[in-house]
């Protein structure tokens, strides 16, 4: 495929597959269906929604588009507001919790496991 134009509006919100994970929905808009290497996805998250800590082999990028937010990352804690960004690498323990209704867009790389598994642990 050349090309591939659509709408954010288009696609349809799923629940975040992480288990443990509440008020937030996913949304892919570039997968490897449309001949990408990577993929763009836009997450939704209610006030006080909560993506738990979680690892994975893959690596993304966040980019916050709007509101606020706790991300917890290795050992550490920001906050992110809209315009801000962050890269998490592979296999690197993260949560985000929405302090106000958030969306952001995450880039991932396609890896020969995609599996995501959620650590009984909270952000310190």
């Amino acid at each position: 495929m050349d090309f591939y134009l659509s709408n954010i509006s288009q696609v349809p919100k799923e629940d975040v597959p992480i288990k443990g994970t509440k008020g937030a929905k996913i949304q892919w808009l570039i997968t490897k269906n449309e001949g990408a290497h990577y993929a763009v996805r836009k997450f939704s998250l209610e006030k006080m929604g909560v993506i738990p800590m979680h690892i994975h082999k893959y690596q993304e990028t966040v980019i916050i588009t709007k509101g606020k937010c706790k991300v917890c990352v290795a050992d550490k804690e920001f906050e992110l507001k809209e315009g801000d960004y962050i890269f998490i690498d592979s296999q690197v323990k993260h949560a985000i919790i929405a302090e106000d209704e958030l969306e952001f867009f995450c880039v991932i790389d396609y890896v020969d496991d995609m599996s995501i598994k959620t650590l009984n642990e909270d952000c310190p």
